[in-house]
């Protein structure tokens, strides 16, 4: 397998990626064709994101050299960034690079709290949220036994406005959007945009990770489990802390993220299907408490 297929399987983002070489170096030139105007509002992130230098690791995201935007076609040229990234740097990863990572990803997270402003989401807006979800998934609520009756508890579950930090934030936080390199610099790439511009929305992503596994569930079991160990060691104090403060915006915002994977999981994809199942009734199980 070279190079570009390598990170293309790597790659959980549906674009299209290849690596080619320019004179001494290589880029890695992403096209997508699809939910252009959002994923440019990702691009624009990932352009204006200022570097964040912690006590372990630079944050900083990975510079975008060119970019084309056609009517049907977004390209985007970044520099290929050598380093451990995704799954591999969950079960690869030594415990000093987890402990390293963590208090990384707590800075990011006080930072980005620091520079958010207190706001209000409606949850109008959550309720509406619902009810796109539950149209895309007409047809394939087999899938998922327990789901209607999950969104309807959650639905009643969303009572309030959401009254919490919003800023701009990654949006995409899991390890596979993360790449750590022999040079202590920790580089975020994959920026999204997302309805809810909040840290909660980052914080939401790495628990996905973290607390879920995400980004290793299609794994064997020796690796999830090393998967599983190495994030304990990473997980960042100050998640505990946004779940003190905002609990009630910490649920409604990691239950819909959870949902909002639903719609687009492929019905022959046996892992994932049983995966969702399990952290919907984890993740729900925690509105009770």
């Amino acid at each position: 397998m070279d190079i570009s297929e390598k990170i293309q399987s790597a790659s959980h983002s549906g674009a299209q990626l290849q690596v080619i070489r320019d004179g001494k170096h290589y880029l890695v030139q992403k096209t997508i064709t699809t939910s252009l105007d959002k994923n440019y509002l990702g691009v624009e992130k990932q352009c204006c994101f200022t570097p964040l230098p912690t006590p372990t690791y630079t944050i900083q995201a990975i510079p975008i050299t060119h970019l084309i935007r056609e009517e049907k076609l977004l390209s985007i040229t970044m520099p290929y960034i050598e380093g451990l990234g995704g799954e591999r740097m969950a079960y690869r990863g030594s415990k000093t690079v987890a402990r390293n990572l963590k208090t990384a990803l707590d800075f990011y997270l006080l930072n980005s709290v620091a520079l958010s402003e207190d706001n209000i989401y409606p949850v109008d807006a959550i309720h509406l949220k619902l009810n796109e979800i539950e149209q895309k998934l007409k047809g394939n609520f087999h899938l998922f036994p327990e789901l209607g009756q999950q969104i309807t508890e959650f639905r009643a579950y969303c009572r309030q406005d959401l009254q919490m930090p919003m800023g701009s934030c990654h949006g995409d936080l899991t390890l596979a959007n993360l790449k750590i390199t022999e040079d202590n610099q920790l580089y975020l790439f994959d920026f999204l945009s997302c309805e809810i511009d909040s840290p909660l929305q980052d914080a939401a992503k790495i628990v996905q990770d973290f607390e879920y596994g995400w980004s290793f569930r299609k794994e064997k079991e020796s690796i999830r489990i090393k998967g599983e160990i190495f994030c304990q060691h990473a997980y960042p104090n100050f998640l505990t802390t946004l779940n003190r403060l905002f609990n009630y915006e910490m649920r409604v915002i990691e239950v819909l993220t959870l949902l909002r994977i639903a719609p687009y999981i492929n019905s022959q994809d046996s892992i994932t299907i049983r995966w969702f199942n399990d952290v919907m009734a984890k993740s729900m199980n925690k509105l009770a408490r």
